[in-house]
């Protein structure tokens, strides 16, 4: 049996403190998140000395009127889709409270709507909270789709801003920038990528204040210039040789590690020489054509084709000593085999140029990765760093790179790559090290990297990859803005000790659109339209009782309050 729970005002009116009198007692179905499916018996109370109806309070902020389900679901229902990626049948599947697929739909977009009112109402409080903050600006895309321009403040990691445009040009930035200065006044520095219409936007708004740029893009668009064409010519070669496949397949044929010898190893002998010889031509394949040397930050950190290469070369290394020891012809007819694939490509005198070419020029690549402190693996961090000293590491590098530019013995494509990083760096060395005051600003935009990750992560989990960027198109603005709610700062600012779906069901009233049902708009339609083909279809109101009607009934409608 479903539970009944009373809802009324008080006893007595608060404007002259004489008892009031139940009015009227109405009964509705609710169903809350938190409280579980219940009837609401509100009991409406009248004052009779001034005639005042009283609701219950308590009731109008759990739930809208002529609503089923409670403000706390919309809100839940939101957080679940948008922040925790889950799509609108696994929430509706899992609430328990009997809502739709399709209700959950309109209910978790219309709280996207609510927020951002609420964020752009509530600004005020949000710079007053942000004593000093760094502006931080990148924009994500998707193939024909606008791009989806994202404000955040690096230090506590609000999102301040989002725009959708058409591309990250100046005049677009401006405008963005402007309203950002606006709301929230002037940062204590910013950081971005190398855009041009970024920095130049920047620089027009934010005069005076510290630009600095990405360290990570600095670096990627550096390596991309220094090798992204030779390495892309490595790996056609490599794989017009086509020995991945049959070296693949050749390890899927091998044996896997026998236990028995394994054991005998570890007590120092093996008594089945041929299973250890298969074995180790195994380890030899097997560690070539894993060898990824990823390093989790993608190209020009890492380079696959070269790893790849490198990796060949040093298995045939291995096999050259190990072939003269074998015993067993089976052993030695799969070193064969081995050798004769890795061969096409380790022998070949244009692919290993090839690869000697681009390993000097990644030595002095990864030289200034090395001075800048990106370590060589993991994620880059976002805390600061002594620039100072780093600078310092930097400057030395360059003078020593100019004497290497000077040497006989230097090559002249590895001359043209220490001449683009010297050129590169000199002209970015003030923004690569600029800094603000408190000397708190991150190295890189890794923050803003990672929060386009996952938002698109979660769009795509829902939508799949085909619809990712359509809906980024038409709804990213409001998911993004939507990210606030998760950190838990923001949430105290904006919302203080309020219960924040008693907030979201004020503005959910607020927004909600009334008129019509389908069913009488079609019906009227189709009236006029009768009327039109009969020529009885006049352009004012016939006599003075409808006109009186008609301006009555419009008045009211245009004034009365929206239901949720």
């Amino acid at each position: 049996m479903i539970p009944e729970i009373v809802f009324r005002f008080a006893t007595v009116c608060p404007d002259c403190g004489s008892g009031l009198k139940a009015y009227r007692t109405d009964r509705r179905r609710v169903v809350s998140w938190e409280i579980g499916e219940f009837t609401a018996v509100h009991k409406i109370m009248r004052c009779d000395h001034s005639g005042i109806i009283f609701r219950s309070e308590r009731l109008e902020s759990l739930i809208g009127s002529r609503c089923t389900y409670a403000n706390d679901i919309m809100l839940e229902s939101a957080m679940k889709r948008f922040i925790h990626g889950r799509s609108c049948s696994e929430i509706s599947d899992e609430s328990g409270t009997g809502i739709s697929e399709r209700h959950t739909r309109r209910l978790t977009n219309d709280a996207l709507g609510i927020f951002q009112k609420i964020h752009e109402e509530t600004s005020d409080k949000i710079r007053a909270a942000m004593s000093s903050w760094i502006l931080q600006i990148d924009g994500t895309t998707d193939s024909e789709f606008d791009m989806i321009i994202v404000v955040m403040d690096s230090e506590s990691g609000f999102v301040l801003h989002v725009k959708r445009c058409h591309a990250e040009s100046e005049a677009e930035i401006l405008g963005i920038l402007r309203t950002v200065r606006e709301r929230f006044g002037i940062p204590s520095g910013t950081i971005s990528d190398m855009r041009p219409g970024i920095l130049s936007a920047i620089g027009k708004v934010f005069p005076g204040v510290p630009r600095r740029i990405c360290l990570f893009h600095f670096l990627r668009d550096l390596g991309k210039d220094l090798m992204e064409s030779m390495h892309l010519d490595l790996g056609r070669m490599i794989n017009s040789a086509g020995i991945k496949n049959p070296l693949k397949n050749l390890l899927r044929s091998i044996p896997g590690y026998d236990q028995r010898t394994l054991h005998e190893l570890d007590y120092g002998f093996c008594s089945d020489r041929e299973t250890m010889e298969i074995m180790a031509l195994r380890r030899i394949l097997s560690h070539a054509m894993d060898t990824t040397g990823s390093s989790g930050y993608g190209f020009p950190f890492s380079l696959k084709h070269l790893n790849f290469f490198l990796s060949c070369r040093a298995a045939m290394d291995r096999l050259n000593a190990l072939t003269p020891r074998l015993q067993s012809k089976r052993a030695k007819d799969l070193a064969g085999n081995i050798s004769s694939l890795m061969g096409r490509i380790v022998k070949s005198q244009e692919i290993s140029d090839m690869a000697d070419r681009i390993g000097g020029i990644n030595a002095v690549f990864q030289s200034v990765r090395k001075a800048f402190r990106i370590p060589e693996r993991g994620k880059l961090s976002q805390e600061p760093r002594d620039d100072p000293e780093i600078r310092m590491e930097c400057d030395i590098l360059m003078g020593q790179l100019e004497c290497i530019l000077k040497a006989a013995e230097t090559t002249q494509h590895e001359k043209n790559a220490i001449k683009i990083v010297l050129q590169r760096y000199r002209s970015r060395v003030e923004m690569l090290f600029a800094n603000n005051a408190q000397g708190t600003m991150p190295r890189t935009n890794n923050r803003m990297e990672r929060f386009f990750r996952s938002m698109r992560r979660n769009i795509r989990k829902r939508s799949g990859n085909m619809a990712t960027g359509r809906y980024l198109a038409l709804n990213g603005e409001r998911i993004a803005l939507f990210q606030n709610m998760s950190n838990d700062k923001y949430r105290r600012i904006v919302f203080g000790n309020a219960d924040i779906p008693a907030v979201f069901g004020r503005y959910r009233t607020r927004t909600k659109n009334t008129g019509m049902r389908k069913c009488q708009m079609a019906r009227l339609v189709d009236m006029g339209m009768e009327k039109m083909l009969s020529d009885s279809l006049p352009d004012t109101p016939l006599t003075e009782e409808n006109m009186e009607k008609f301006y009555s009934d419009r008045n009211g409608q245009s004034n009365a309050q929206c239901p949720p």
